[in-house]
């Protein structure tokens, strides 16, 4: 085989001493709290109008924070500043584009979040950023209750969305409405989290919307068309809307409810700058039942291995312990994201490939610089212990090492990780299970596959890995007979709640149960996830391409059959001629909406259709994952914007880790299809 095993790299870092360095340089976060949810869009009294920043390619958290800036500038805030008071979400929405030196430079001399308690500033203006609730409201009216003593100076009122009627009379009465200086709706209520994602910081939508127990789906998907609807307002184009027809009645429903907040926004003139019929972007949106293996499966692309891995707090924050010059041992929150020169470069590349860039890229800028030419002198260069040693002589070098030190510091806790947690065992059985095959080609089914899960769950793995098995072998043998599932779960020693878990997959249209009398295997099925490219099939654990991938390679393609992904309303003159010619009229919406319309899971969809020469340029493709994305998918996307010379920006209600996913299924209703 041609492939290689990880295992090699666990063993070549498994004498390495613990790297050294000094901490990394980033730029913390404006706030340290998770978030809480908001609201919807409109206009209100006249305010001067800013022009959407322009499409030119420029990655979203690049445009979000060009944004951001521009309308602080516009603020003319005069010495000594202003004060920026934001609630939980507007907040995360700023920090997530913007440095508080950005900030700083427009004026903004503080920053506070609402919900605490806070001195009077008088001699400064307040800038309040908050999404339009009535509990911020009424802290902001709060801060001008009494006239003769505010808070704060002049103030600046700016939402991330549409204020309600109701909200607006209220301020209209209020003491507060004689300081206003500025008054406007921004319409920008999403987390730009990379170049190329965004988020709704709304990890709670999955079971708000998947759970049968759960009574907030309709308001729910109100929330998320709202704060979706903002991102095209920041784009400045209205997009051409798709749905999966076979998902979850939420993807249907969802698209419609979106299409009605961007005709309100384009009521509004979000629009008015809107390019040409034939370059506006498409939308598409699915919903986890697309593929509810890619969040299980391990993952040993850098950055989804240390999401699954590694204790990551609001999604790019890492606690991380190393040694100083003077030997001393500290510790420092670092930011994984794009303000990391390496980060771009290296969260995308199997583990196996990040290690070697890190050595190779080490040993150059060791060769680069004369002073430390001396430690480069070794013939075939240093291996990580020597590079840890290193980093305490040369402080002269500190940002570059500082980085160096960081990244070789996690590759080496990745590998260690990787080694206790025996993945290279599971890995390979999950890879297996998912394909129908081994590494090799030879078809895994049967009773021989169960006798490896039993033996398998007998060792001393953790639950969690555990579950991730068993939920692996549901989805991808299409159900599990009574008899092997007792022998499983009773062989695995899941908790109730862990078991329940995998019982709520049904909700994500997992068929769960086989009878006795069916034959102790599916029928052999041509796995639909086999990777298409030698690279992907490089790594024996990494075979596995996520489905998301393959329905955007058929969009961007023109081959998505409009029966599977119809339009809402209109559509590019491009697509009348694609697939079985079927108008949205002719999909019934009501139909899609039916209780207990579940799909049939994704690897049991239709094989991929005769791949057409790809448009190498084009409006961009924004996918919307209805319950979360995985970082497999958000690597798919980069990957498949490379290939294709075309912008595809990937959003969901949520980043996904596998922890995350399972502990979501934990929320569901607990019952227990598999009873008769």
């Amino acid at each position: 085989s041609s492939r290689t095993p990880l295992a090699y790299h666990s063993s070549s870092l498994a004498s390495a001493a613990a790297p050294a360095g000094i901490a990394t340089q980033g730029y913390a976060p404006l706030e340290e709290e998770s978030p809480s949810r908001t609201a919807p869009r409109l206009v209100l009294w006249p305010s001067p109008r800013l022009a959407p920043s322009p499409a030119n390619m420029r990655g979203l958290r690049e445009q979000t924070r060009a944004r951001l800036l521009e309308v602080f500038k516009s603020l003319n805030l005069h010495e000594p500043g202003a004060v920026l008071l934001c609630d939980k979400l507007a907040l995360r929405t700023v920090s997530s584009a913007c440095k508080v030196s950005d900030i700083m430079e427009e004026g903004i001399t503080l920053v506070e979040s609402l919900d605490i308690q806070r001195q009077p500033l008088r001699e400064f203006a307040a800038v309040y950023l908050v999404t339009p609730t009535v509990a911020a409201v009424n802290m902001m009216l709060e801060d001008y209750a009494n006239p003769r003593a505010p808070m704060y100076g002049d103030v600046h009122v700016l939402f991330t969305s549409h204020l309600p009627d109701a909200l607006m009379n209220k301020i209209k009465v209020s003491p507060l409405v004689q300081r206003i200086k500025t008054f406007r709706e921004l319409n920008l209520e999403f987390l730009a989290i990379e170049s190329g994602a965004f988020t709704l910081d709304a990890p709670e939508a999955m079971s708000n919307i998947f759970s049968p127990s759960s009574t907030t789906s309709v308001p729910e998907q109100h929330r998320i068309a709202s704060q979706l609807a903002t991102l095209f307002a920041t784009y400045g184009e209205m997009p051409y809307i798709r749905f999966a027809a076979k998902g979850h009645p939420s993807s249907s429903s969802l698209a419609y409810i979106v299409q009605d907040k961007l005709e309100m926004l384009a009521q509004g003139g979000a629009f008015a700058n809107q390019r040409s019929r034939s370059e506006r972007p498409t939308l598409l949106v699915v919903d986890r039942t697309i593929d509810p293996l890619a969040p299980l499966l391990h993952e040993y692309s850098y950055q989804a291995m240390i999401h699954d891995l590694l204790p990551v707090t609001e999604g790019e924050r890492y606690a991380y312990r190393y040694t100083s010059n003077r030997g001393e041992e500290l510790k420092k929150d670092v930011l994984l994201n794009e303000t990391d020169p390496l980060w771009p470069t290296l969260r995308h590349m199997h583990i196996a490939d990040a290690i070697e860039y890190l050595t190779t890229n080490f040993n150059t800028f060791l060769a680069a610089n004369q002073s430390a030419t001396k430690l480069g002198k070794k013939q075939g260069g240093i291996n990580l212990k020597e590079m840890s040693e290193a980093l305490r002589g040369m402080p002269q070098y500190q940002e570059e090492m500082a980085r160096f030190s960081l990244h070789i510091s996690l590759t080496r806790e990745l590998m260690a990780r990787f080694k206790s947690n025996q993945l290279e065992a599971i890995s390979t059985l999950e890879q297996n299970m998912a394909l129908g095959e081994d590494s090799d080609g030879k078809e895994v089914r049967g009773s021989k596959l169960v006798e490896q899960l039993l033996e398998m769950v007998r060792r001393n793995i953790s639950p969690q890995d555990k579950m991730r098995l068993l939920m692996t072998y549901i989805i991808s043998q299409e159900g599990i007979r009574d008899d092997d599932r007792r022998r499983l779960m009773d062989a695995a020693g899941l908790e109730p709640d862990d078991q329940a878990a995998i019982v709520n997959l049904f909700y994500l249209g997992v068929t769960l149960s086989r009878g006795a009398g069916k034959a102790s295997a599916p029928p052999r099925r041509k796995p639909s996830a086999r990777p298409n490219n030698a690279e992907s099939a490089s790594y024996d654990l990494s075979r596995y391409t996520p489905v998301l991938k393959r329905v955007l390679e058929e969009v961007l393609s023109n081959t998505a059959q409009l029966a599977a992904y119809p339009y809402v309303k209109d559509r590019p003159a491009s697509a009348s001629s694609v697939g079985s010619g079927i108008s949205p009229a002719d999909i019934s919406l009501s139909a899609a909406k039916q209780p207990g319309a579940h799909p049939e899971p994704s690897w049991a969809s239709r094989g991929r259709g005769k791949k057409e020469e790809a448009s190498m340029t084009g409006p961009r493709i924004v996918v919307f994952v209805i319950g979360g994305a995985t970082y497999s998918e958000l690597k798919c996307c980069y990957d498949l914007t490379k290939s294709h010379q075309r912008e595809v920006v990937v959003g969901s209600t949520s980043m996904l880790t596998p922890y995350q996913f399972v502990h979501n299924l934990k929320r569901f209703k607990k019952l227990d299809p598999f009873a008769e």
